[in-house]
Formats: C-alpha cells, sequence, structure tokens
C-alpha cells in the first residue's frame, strides 16, 4: 500500500470516529475531539458489539471469542486510537488495527449497520444508531418507504447481490450482480443461469412471501466487469424486468435525484441492502467474520456520508463517480445510496464497489439519466432543506 493510501484509511476512520464533531465534515478530519477519540470508544465497542450480536443472533458469544474480540478491541483498537490522535491523517495502521477500529465504528454509533424488521422499519430508538437517531427518527416514514422496495436478488435460492425497484416491474442492480445470474450470448442477449428472483422480505432465507421471478434484462452497462477488480470507467449498471405475482403487490418505485452538483462532500446518505459474507482474508484473523456472522442475508440499514465527490472519488472515477463510508459487504451490490438530509428518500446513487476498510463507491444516479432516458424512470431535483 502506498503512502497515500495510507493516509486515506487513516483519514477515513478519523472522519467515521469523529462524526458530528465541529470541522469533520470539511475535510479538517485532525479537529476530531479528544472524545471522540478517547480510549473509552474502545471499551463502549465491545460491550456494545456484544450485545448487539447476542440480540440478533439469539444465542451466546462463547467465553474464548469474547476474549479474543476484548483482546482484539482493547489492545490493538487502543493502539490505533493513540495513533491517530498522535499522527492524524499520516497515521500508519497495521491489518489488526485496522480490523480493531472497523469493529468499534460499526457499534459505537459513528457508522452503524441495524437490521431492517419484516415490516421495512427500522429502531430509531436502538442505541446503536449514535448520532444518527435523530436522523432515523425523523426520517423514519420514508427510510421505511425505501427500505420497502430494496429486495435481495438470489438464484436458485442462493443470494447474489441487491436491487431497488426503479419502475413498475423493473429493479436497479449491478452488471456485476446480473452477470453472476446470467451468461451473455450476444448484444442485449442474455440467457440466466438458473431461476433468478428478487425477494423484498427481510430475510428471504425464511420468508419469501413477497418474491418475485426474474424474466429479462431491460439494460445492461456495454463493458463486461470483473467482480475482483474496482474499474471506475465501466458503466458498473443493470435493469431486471420482474414478473407479476398474485401473492404480493410490487413495491411502488423510488425516485432518483437528478441534480449531479448536490454529490457534495460530507452529504449524510444511507444504503439499504443485503450485506453477504466477505471474501476470506478481509479481516486479519477472521474473528469479525465469525462475530458477525448472522448480519449476512438479511435486509440492513447503514448510515454514513459522501466523503468524495463526483471526480475526486479516485484516480479514473472521472465524473460519474463518488465514493461513501456507510458500511457495506459485498451483498451490498446493487444496494441504493439515499438522501438523509433533506427528505430521506431521494435515490442519489448505486453501490457498486467496496475496498474493504478503506472506500465504497456509487454511481451518480444524475450522470445515469440520459442512458436511462428511454426507460421512463422518475427523476427528481433536489429538496430544499426543510424549514426549523
Amino acid at each position: 500500500m502506498s503512502e497515500s493510501d495510507d493516509r486515506g484509511v487513516a483519514a477515513r476512520y478519523l472522519r467515521k470516529l469523529s462524526h458530528g464533531v465541529s470541522g469533520a465534515r470539511t475535510g479538517a478530519v485532525e479537529a476530531a475531539t479528544m472524545e471522540a477519540l478517547s480510549p473509552a470508544h474502545a471499551e463502549e465497542a465491545i460491550e456494545r458489539a456484544i450485545w448487539t450480536i447476542e440480540r440478533e443472533s439469539g444465542a451466546s458469544v462463547d467465553p474464548a471469542s469474547r476474549a479474543e474480540f476484548e483482546r482484539l478491541v482493547r489492545d490493538d483498537g487502543a493502539l490505533a486510537i493513540e495513533r491517530l490522535k498522535r499522527e492524524g491523517v499520516r497515521a500508519r495502521l497495521t491489518p489488526r488495527e485496522e480490523d480493531a477500529l472497523e469493529a468499534i465504528v460499526e457499534v459505537d454509533g459513528s457508522r452503524p449497520t441495524l437490521a431492517v424488521s419484516d415490516e421495512n422499519h427500522v429502531d430509531a430508538a436502538d442505541e446503536g444508531l449514535g448520532q444518527w437517531r435523530g436522523a432515523v427518527k425523523d426520517f423514519a416514514a420514508p427510510i421505511s418507504r425505501v427500505a420497502s422496495a430494496v429486495g435481495r436478488i438470489d438464484l436458485d435460492g442462493e443470494h447474489k447481490g441487491t436491487g431497488f425497484v426503479v419502475k413498475e416491474g423493473l429493479v436497479l442492480t449491478n452488471r456485476h450482480v446480473l452477470q453472476q445470474i446470467a451468461v451473455q450470448r450476444g448484444p442485449g442477449d442474455w440467457e440466466f443461469r438458473g431461476a433468478p428472483t428478487i425477494t423484498f422480505d427481510a430475510n428471504p432465507d425464511t420468508n419469501r412471501s413477497r418474491q418475485f421471478a426474474i424474466r429479462s434484462v431491460a439494460f445492461a452497462g456495454r463493458d463486461t466487469i470483473d467482480p475482483w477488480r474496482v474499474d471506475y470507467e465501466k458503466l458498473d449498471v443493470a435493469i431486471l424486468e420482474c414478473e407479476p405475482s398474485e401473492r404480493a403487490a410490487f413495491p411502488a418505485p423510488l425516485l432518483l435525484e437528478s441534480d449531479a452538483d448536490k454529490i457534495v462532500e460530507g452529504r449524510p446518505i444511507f444504503t439499504i441492502g443485503y450485506p453477504a459474507e466477505p471474501r476470506s482474508g478481509t479481516y486479519q484473523d477472521g474473528l469479525l467474520d465469525r462475530l458477525f456472522r448472522y448480519r449476512y442475508g438479511v435486509k440492513r440499514f447503514a448510515p454514513g456520508e459522501i466523503d468524495r465527490g463526483l471526480g475526486s472519488a479516485a484516480a479514473g472515477t472521472g465524473q460519474t463517480v463518488f465514493a461513501h463510508d456507510a458500511t457495506t459487504l459485498g451483498g451490498n451490490s446493487g444496494s441504493c445510496v439515499v438522501d438523509l438530509g433533506n427528505d430521506g428518500q431521494l435515490v442519489v446513487g448505486l453501490h457498486f464497489a467496496g475496498i474493504p476498510k478503506q472506500a465504497n463507491y456509487a454511481h451518480a444516479n444524475a450522470r445515469l439519466r440520459a442512458t436511462l432516458t428511454e426507460l421512463g424512470l422518475t427523476w427528481k431535483a433536489w429538496i430544499p432543506a426543510r424549514q426549523p
């Protein structure tokens, strides 16, 4: 990893840990307060993580895993926090220190990820939301509307990605998700590998009452996507057409943002999708994989911010890609990135890639409008901020 990459990792965690601190959203991550980076962060994270895991899994964390997790967070987390305090954005973090910080920001309210209920609600009273509780409470109804339109894409029942409704019968997802469920025989000619579906229930492994068969491909980006390499120049976009169902009504479509100039650093957003098990080696020793296994495959809400705007997300991203820092995993591919500052339901972008513990990338919907214009999707301009 280059020096510039190291600085990016440190800045990313400083930004997450200092959410809500004056100056942090302007890029002055060094302005994070001593409280935001205090050793108490690690201690609180231990109990919060154990409580969250046991609550959502319905099982106790075994003593050995708890002890190892305590060592990871208390020892490596404390070292990482002290290093950030001392060196700021120039800090070089070890893989264990990055693992510890990733655990901390997921459970201390910095960048949480919460399960969405079967009724498509997010519990605004959950203490794990931290400083996001106010926004989630204010936007409870629109967040629920968004959640109802987000589904898990499967092939023969196996989780492949996420998609969300953009028109009656149509769902927007990534081309690399499409490639997992279909083979391209020629331009515009796709053959499904089996029986693909999208299910809008919170946990499709236990309930599929809102499931729809995927019958055709309405649109796909021109270029083949390498799922193991982030390529910012290719359009990782696909729109799938679904069969009607006698059992359930198709969810109402979401509105797509049309103002590209509103994709700015510090803008609060959230993602809703279905995280999948991370690739082997994502975490240093597999501990977090064991502890957070209950999260995989179910619908989850994750708040965050746009941390780099169009044209500055990474070298080669051009003017179509921005970066955000909400907590995501592989199965989140195809998740919607949604406003959390004005109306709580305008879809800002399409999440398509993430580099674990470094960055997440999304296509700005406003920059997709010209490409998708013939599909008759609904676009909406920026909504003025609500008056106090």
